[in-house]
């Protein structure tokens, strides 16, 4: 009997979205200071659905302690088909629903899905009587197993494989369904995350976008719902779009081992989603003075891990990661004039027979 409903936020969610915000007051909340003398309140975003606008409240309740509702001002943006949203990108992109396309992870789970279960399928099959059982059934109780555990703090469904196993499941869960589906190794990643690579831009050098030709919405894009000058932003959103956004930056070093293998488990591999975007991901952009750099810095932190920005042109090798605004900038900037979300999501494409990227972008073009 399936228990846990649909799109709703865990109290294993809730709290650790709650320990969050607890964990960035501590090391942010000194931040506050400046809204207190600007007499202003801090602006954090999030969108309608129901799992997503519980996390954003969690964090808060964790941030500002109860009540928090008069301590700050909730944008809720409207993540619906129709609705340019740089926070649900996937919505406005009509090519992410193909999923050759935006989601075609599929295909290279399915293939190491159908190898690494084979003899679980021929194990279980033995106990079930009145149906067939196919590799879809299978890979799903593996799945029910993560989810009720998450939910409902156990599932006998775990008990039905072996380690060997769930090796194979974190490797179809893990690396290849985000890498080929929602990141570097999607023709569609980059586009979908470069609308808040605009917006990110915007902020740094507070100006408008003056173009909106991506998933921005310029209707949001007002000193109420998009202010510039405050020293704090909170953004929530989904781990795909997490995926989507850190593709668009070009931080290239998490795909720097390449495009992964079907049939087998590579001992090295730089991609992993369980670091990238675990429950409760969150990546912090930081802007920081120091008295050793001539120019503001800034400093890109996912999940406590301090990400090498060398990688990005005019960026040079820190000890402490950080790169100097400007240079960020320009090659963002350079990321967004190169970046064509009007083909890529609009147009009518196919991906080459064997085509590999580790780019999140159609570069057979």
């Amino acid at each position: 009997t399936y228990k846990l409903g649909q799109e709703g936020l865990t109290p294993f969610g809730r709290a650790q979205l709650f320990d969050l915000g607890v964990s960035m007051r501590m090391r942010y909340g000194f931040l506050l200071k400046n809204f207190t003398e600007s007499n202003i309140l801090p602006v954090f975003r999030t969108e309608s659905q129901n799992r997503m606008l519980a996390s954003a409240q969690n964090f808060a309740l964790g941030f500002f302690g109860y009540p928090f509702e008069d301590q700050y001002q909730q944008v809720i943006t409207i993540e619906s088909k129709g609705f340019n949203n740089t926070l649900a990108p996937y919505r406005s992109c009509s090519n992410n629903d193909d999923p050759n396309k935006g989601w075609r992870g599929g295909d290279p789970m399915n293939e190491w899905v159908a190898i690494y279960l084979q003899k679980a399928l021929h194990r279980l099959q033995k106990h079930v009587t009145g149906m067939e059982l196919t590799f879809a059934d299978v890979f799903a109780m593996q799945e029910t197993c993560a989810f009720e555990t998450v939910a409902l703090g156990f599932s006998k469904f775990c008990e039905l494989f072996t380690e060997k196993e769930w090796e194979g499941f974190d490797y179809a869960c893990v690396y290849l369904t985000p890498l080929y589906g929602t990141s570097f190794g999607s023709p569609t990643a980059r586009a979908q995350g470069i609308g808040y690579v605009q917006e990110l831009v915007s902020r740094l050098t507070e100006t408008p976008i003056e173009t909106h030709n991506s998933s921005t919405n310029a209707t949001l894009h007002n000193p109420i719902t998009f202010p510039f000058g405050h020293s704090l932003y909170v953004d929530a959103t989904h781990e795909v779009v997490v995926m989507n956004v850190l593709t668009a930056l070009n931080l290239s070093s998490f795909a720097a081992t390449g495009p992964l293998p079907t049939d087998h488990i590579p001992e090295r591999r730089s991609f992993r989603s369980a670091e990238v975007a675990p429950f409760a991901t969150n990546i912090q952009f930081q802007l920081l003075a120091c008295s050793s750099e001539p120019d503001p810095q800034i400093r890109v932190i996912v999940n406590d891990g301090v990400v090498p920005l060398d990688i990005l042109e005019g960026c040079s090798e820190n000890f402490h990661g950080m790169c100097s605004v400007g240079a960020f900038v320009d090659a963002q900037k350079q990321s967004i004039r190169t970046t064509d979300w009007a083909f890529v999501c609009d147009s009518d494409w196919e991906v080459p027979d064997g085509w590999n990227t580790t780019a999140g972008y159609p570069d057979w073009i």
